[in-house]
């Protein structure tokens, strides 16, 4: 006689966290909103409190919720954020899963691609928040490279939010901290740092022309011929070639010295 062992759904807890986030996709859950308390969770799926604080325990490693121990209100819903994403692109760095042939790759097909959108959509508005940037960067040149990196990183961040288009700018946003974090250090121990940083300006003036005159063709090649000339060092042969393959993708030079477009700093 056989007898039958019926072990317990271990995944209960799935359904407290497919319900909200059903709720938030379809709109009946937005951001602010109190969900209902453990016992209320619990008496509507039919589980336990256990499953219950499982579920929204992992929605709140999630970010997608707030809660706080023996609050009567419930969980409170929390704006959408990217933080999650940035963490795990983090990581993935981190521990060498990403390394930097293929987030240069990525970033040139990215910012290249934030900058065409730009040419298509920039306001006026933008395009003076750009303007009034690249006189912050230059007021920063002798204050060091790491202040002048934080003002060139919030050019590429206007000109993504130029573009338009959430996902160019999240994983523009991304590339760009992960393969800094990769070789930082021989970043800043660069020679000729003044001299670099003017280079980085005058690179930034040719995309904002690029773009003002909605020349995302231009725009876009400065951008690829900019990154292969920075990082094509930071990276083996082969990935090299795909690198300078990237480039004359667009039209643009891979190797020497581009005279608008080369960036040795502001690719960062």
């Amino acid at each position: 006689m056989t007898i039958e062992v019926v072990t317990p759904d271990r995944r209960v807890f799935q359904r407290v966290v497919e319900y909200v986030e059903r709720g938030i996709a379809s709109g009946e859950i937005k951001p602010g909103d109190r969900l209902p308390s453990e016992r209320e969770l619990g008496e509507k799926f039919g589980i336990g409190r256990a499953s219950v604080r499982e579920g929204l325990r992992i929605l709140e490693h999630m970010e997608i919720i707030r809660s706080r121990p023996r609050d009567p209100r419930g969980p409170v819903v929390l704006p959408p954020s990217l933080e999650p994403v940035r963490r795990s692109v983090g990581l993935l760095t981190t521990y060498g899963y990403l390394d930097v042939a293929e987030l240069v790759e990525l970033r040139m097909i990215v910012d290249s691609s934030a900058c065409l959108l730009a040419a298509l959509r920039r306001t006026d508005d933008q395009l003076v928040a750009m303007e009034r940037n690249m006189a912050r960067m230059r007021e920063s040149i002798p204050l060091g490279r790491s202040e002048f990196s934080l003002v060139d990183l919030e050019f590429h961040e206007l000109v993504a939010r130029a573009g338009g288009n959430k996902l160019v700018r999240l994983y523009g946003n991304l590339t760009r901290e992960s393969v800094v974090k990769l070789i930082q250090q021989p970043i800043m121990n660069a020679a000729d740092g003044n001299a670099q940083m003017l280079h980085t300006l005058r690179h930034h003036r040719a995309v904002f022309d690029a773009i003002a005159a909605r020349d995302g063709a231009r725009a876009s090649r400065l951008v690829r011929e900019s990154l292969y000339e920075y990082y094509g060092d930071y990276v083996g042969d082969a990935d090299r070639a795909v690198l300078a393959e990237l480039v004359r993708q667009c039209g643009g030079t891979a190797g020497g010295r581009v005279s608008e477009s080369s960036d040795d700093h502001g690719a960062n």
